[in-house]
């Protein structure tokens, strides 16, 4: 049986508003016998949150485990390690967070920093994480994503944030995120073989794809893409299109 990776935004929906045509896709490809991984550089939301959401669009019930998020995979490698925690994003993040147990404290007595995404962000909070990463404190960050598709365009996401520290310290934030090596290895280490991967970002989508040497597929329904489209196996323009590929080579 063939195992496919979606991303969310963007490739099935962009922000409350499911992109045409994706329920009778998925539809088609669940019939086909097919497993689904919704995987999501997502960090602001839970994978129950996330579940809740797709499950109100797609009018289907889909399970917790298939759901693939940067929260998922830094419970998987921090869940059962006392680290002192610093967040910089959302209530929502840290309210996760502290369900896995994880402790949170204050700035000046945290071991690692990790880095998601608030709706507004702050400037002065930026530049005493910026001080602290120069005195030696650990850095991680949920993702790199630059922008996130909404109904209305494009909005700035977690990755202007991180970039703005990276440039500042001239350094490289570890990403939890699908661009990042953690990120392809948790499939790795669950022994969860993708086959094909779809998605609208190059630089997260198709690398994760190639990452895991998956047949990829480019959708143009999400973001404009500044990397080389290229390396991407094929490029057509939603998640229905995709569809006839992939179910006559399963």
């Amino acid at each position: 049986m063939s195992i496919i990776a979606t991303d969310l935004d963007g490739t099935i929906f962009k922000g409350d508003t499911l992109i045409d045509d994706v329920k009778e896709g998925l539809e088609k490809i669940l019939d086909s016998g097919i497993d689904i991984y919704y995987t999501t550089n997502n960090s602001s939301q839970s994978p129950n949150e996330i579940k809740s959401k797709l499950e109100n669009l797609l009018k289907v019930t889909i399970d917790i485990s298939k759901i693939i998020s940067p929260l998922v995979i830094f419970q998987n490698l921090y869940q059962g390690i006392q680290k002192k925690l610093y967040i910089y994003g959302s209530d929502n993040l840290k309210k996760y967070i502290k369900k896995i147990n994880m402790h949170i404290t204050s700035l000046e007595n945290s071991e690692l920093i990790l880095i998601g995404r608030k709706e507004e962000n702050n400037n002065s909070e930026i530049n005493q994480v910026i001080k602290n990463v120069e005195l030696g404190k650990n850095i991680l960050c949920l993702n790199k994503d630059l922008t996130f598709p909404t109904e209305y365009g494009e909005e700035p996401g977690n990755g202007a944030i991180v970039k703005i520290i990276e440039d500042k310290l001239s350094i490289n934030i570890p990403t939890l995120g699908k661009s990042g090596k953690l990120y392809s290895s948790y499939f790795t280490q669950k022994k969860i073989n993708i086959d094909f991967v779809i998605g609208d970002r190059v630089d997260t989508d198709i690398i994760f794809g190639k990452n895991l040497n998956a047949k990829t597929f480019l959708v143009s329904s999400g973001i404009k893409n500044y990397l080389d489209v290229n390396i991407a196996d094929m490029q057509l323009n939603k998640f229905s299109d995709v569809v006839p590929f992939i179910t006559k080579n399963s």
